[in-house]
């Protein structure tokens, strides 16, 4: 999809070059420098400027192309920021769930673990160590190192199997200095192994980048940081100028500034993207959790245990999941009363239940399977009638 979009402006960039190329006569470094100026919106208010009607025509279709072009970036980013939210959310969950787990360990265990079970409840949350690891892991926890990891200790140090190995051996070392030392290499490696690190690092370089060719170009460096942050904006606030003699940009300046505002513009817009998602992933991941933990008021217990899936007057986990979706906004009624129709399809029994064969479909052939496939597919919701497969 990316070489998809990358190969779409790249064409966008050079049929516009090319047209103001042969249409005005102009340099083809001011052509292309001037196609990505208008289609991106950065106004970098130089003086050369459209006279022809039929040209003005071109830049609006081109610009409205561009604005597609930014648009679809702009959902690509919104998708990005759900995706990061989804993530952290997902994270949490698995934490609280191994937290969980070993807080049973350790309440069976009368406050603390040897080795052995602490291995015996990495393994059964799916983490298998060998035995260089497993030492270096309990050796993190155990900080009386007296063979057992004593709950308070796991407690305050615990951030998620994930963490589970510590990068450094000296990370809990009681001496200050090796500590915070070790801390510092941990911090620094992280940041080029952390993908959304290696975006603000880049963003960070390429800013300087800009403002070092702004103090080359002769600007001083409150200018030149004017001159970087604004076209990354599409802001344009600060430009070269025209060369006096040919009344054009000189080449270098013109296809640094395209250059910079092309490669520059897609990373200042997945740094703001990094910077939202920090905003609201950890607003979106609290609310989740209470809603999830509140407990049910009288109207949504008397709602599941009548209105979902269980027939008695009691709520069972069905229930309880169903209506922590709905909670969540993640659930309409229409879904799922939609669900109910598709697994009353699947019931050929009619006891409530789904067998193996009945889910899968495996009973029937394989012409069969096809005319239920396409009659489930003939009444899809949302889809218009003249879409609806027949």
């Amino acid at each position: 999809m990316y070489t998809t979009c990358i190969a779409i402006v790249f064409s966008w960039l050079l049929l516009s070059t090319l047209f103001y190329a042969n249409f005005y006569k102009w340099p083809y470094h001011q052509s292309f420098f001037y196609a990505l100026d208008a289609g991106m919106s950065i106004g970098f208010c130089t003086e050369v400027k459209e006279t022809e009607v039929a040209s003005k025509l071109f830049t609006i279709v081109h610009i409205l192309l561009g604005a597609s072009c930014i648009g679809g970036v702009l959902i690509m980013l919104v998708n990005s920021i759900l995706e990061g939210v989804y993530n952290r959310s997902t994270e949490m969950y698995k934490v609280i769930v191994e937290r969980y787990s070993f807080d049973k360990a350790f309440k069976a265990g009368n406050g603390r673990l040897s080795y052995d079970e602490f291995n015996n409840v990495l393994q059964s949350n799916g983490c298998i160590l060998s035995e260089t690891e497993l030492k270096k892991a309990c050796s993190e926890y155990d900080l009386d190192h007296n063979g057992f990891i004593q709950y308070e200790d796991f407690d305050r140090i615990f951030e998620g199997i994930a963490n589970i190995v510590p990068s450094s051996r000296y990370i809990n070392s009681q001496w200050l200095p090796l500590r915070v030392a070790a801390r510092a290499f941990d911090s620094l490696t992280s940041l080029f192994t952390d993908k959304n690190r290696r975006i603000n690092i880049l963003f960070i370089f390429w800013i300087g980048v800009g403002v070092a060719w702004g103090m080359r170009y002769g600007w001083d460096p409150i200018t030149a940081t004017h001159f970087a942050v604004s076209a990354l904006a599409t802001g344009g606030l600060t430009a070269p100028k025209n060369n006096p003699t040919s009344g054009y940009m000189d080449t270098e300046p013109a296809l640094f500034c395209a250059i910079y505002s092309m490669l520059g513009i897609p990373l200042f817009s997945f740094t703001l993207t990094q910077f939202a998602r920090v905003l609201i992933e950890k607003y979106y991941v609290e609310d989740e959790y209470d809603r999830i933990t509140q407990p049910l008021s009288p109207s949504e217990f008397e709602f599941a245990s009548k209105s979902l899936c269980s027939t008695d007057d009691s709520i069972h986990l069905s229930d309880f999941i169903i209506l922590q979706l709905f909670r969540q906004g993640k659930l309409s009624v229409d879904e799922l009363e939609y669900m109910r129709i598709q697994f009353k399809a699947f019931d050929k029994t009619k006891d409530g239940r789904l067998s193996r064969s009945e889910a899968t479909l495996s009973e029937l052939d394989d012409d069969e399977r096809w005319v239920k496939m396409r009659n489930r597919d003939k009444f899809k919701p949302g889809m218009p009638p003249n879409t609806r497969r027949i």
